[in-house]
């Protein structure tokens, strides 16, 4: 089990996203991923895709389930020691 971290840039977007009450189900979608990768860090679900970053560093990406969302919306996160380090939460467009 890990416990869940947050990149300087992914606090902003939650604290947004957390405190508008039009996007409950998707504050509530991106909950359950963050609770399935600190329970499950190792499963297929956790590692769904695999993102090799510029500095030559592997992320995994998870989509997060929301259909009230106009956008495809992933969090892309790293293990590091005892935490499960969450880099980015918003649009799949990112690339």
């Amino acid at each position: 089990m890990l416990e869940p971290a947050y990149g300087e840039h992914v606090i902003p977007v939650l604290d947004a996203i957390e405190k508008d009450p039009t996007r409950q189900a998707l504050w509530n979608a991106i909950c359950d991923v963050i609770d399935l990768i600190c329970d499950h860090p190792d499963s297929a679900e956790a590692r769904r895709e695999a993102i090799r970053m510029p500095s030559g560093r592997t992320v995994w990406q998870v989509p997060i389930r929301c259909h009230l969302e106009d956008d495809n919306w992933v969090l892309l996160w790293k293990p590091e020691g005892p935490d499960a380090t969450i880099v980015y939460v918003g649009s799949a467009m990112f690339h």
